[in-house]
């Protein structure tokens, strides 16, 4: 009985994980086709989901050509969005150490206070549209002072070469709520 048991038990969390594996694809396409032709890796394309904690991957890269999730990791947010497990308030404003939503896509690498990082153009005016101006990128975590970022998307250390790696060159990110 046992046996049973925890076969249904694995059963039904592969098949969990696979319905979101799926919605999480099929949300990537969505935004590809409303902004990929702003992008010019067409292939790749990362959605953050800021509905989920802090403390969970919430953060995706998704390889659109073979359909599949390639990485996820946990990524932080912005201190000025609230320093609760999740964001509360998102703000494109200078100043604002908030984490904007929308999209973006990727520009070049550079090595900075954080380490590796990459810089992110919004797409977005109502948004996003400040994220060159107030230097939003993706970087690592390893050097911040808090789990909270000053509105950049940063990852844990092991993560963010891989990702940025993965993303870099003309790829687009969606974060949402």
């Amino acid at each position: 009985m046992k046996k049973i048991f925890t076969l249904l038990l694995l059963c039904t969390i592969n098949l969990i994980i696979a319905q979101t594996s799926e919605e999480i694809v099929k949300k990537a396409n969505e935004i590809q086709t409303k902004w990929g032709y702003k992008a010019t890796n067409k292939n790749i394309i990362t959605l953050i989901d800021f509905s989920k904690s802090i403390e969970e991957a919430r953060l995706y890269v998704i390889d659109l050509k073979n359909s599949k999730i390639l990485l996820t990791s946990n990524v932080d947010h912005g201190s000025g969005s609230g320093t609760g497990l999740t964001p509360h308030s998102f703000s494109n404003s200078i100043g604002s150490k908030a984490t904007s939503l929308g999209c973006y896509v990727t520009l070049q690498t550079y090595k900075g206070m954080w380490g590796y990082s990459l810089k992110l153009n919004g797409l977005e005016s109502d948004k996003n549209s400040n994220a060159l101006k107030r230097n939003i990128v993706v970087h690592s975590s390893k050097r911040m002072y808090s789990k909270f970022s000053s509105g950049c998307f940063s990852v844990p250390d092991k993560n963010s070469n891989i990702l940025i790696d993965l993303i870099k060159g003309g790829s687009l990110v969606y974060a949402y709520q």
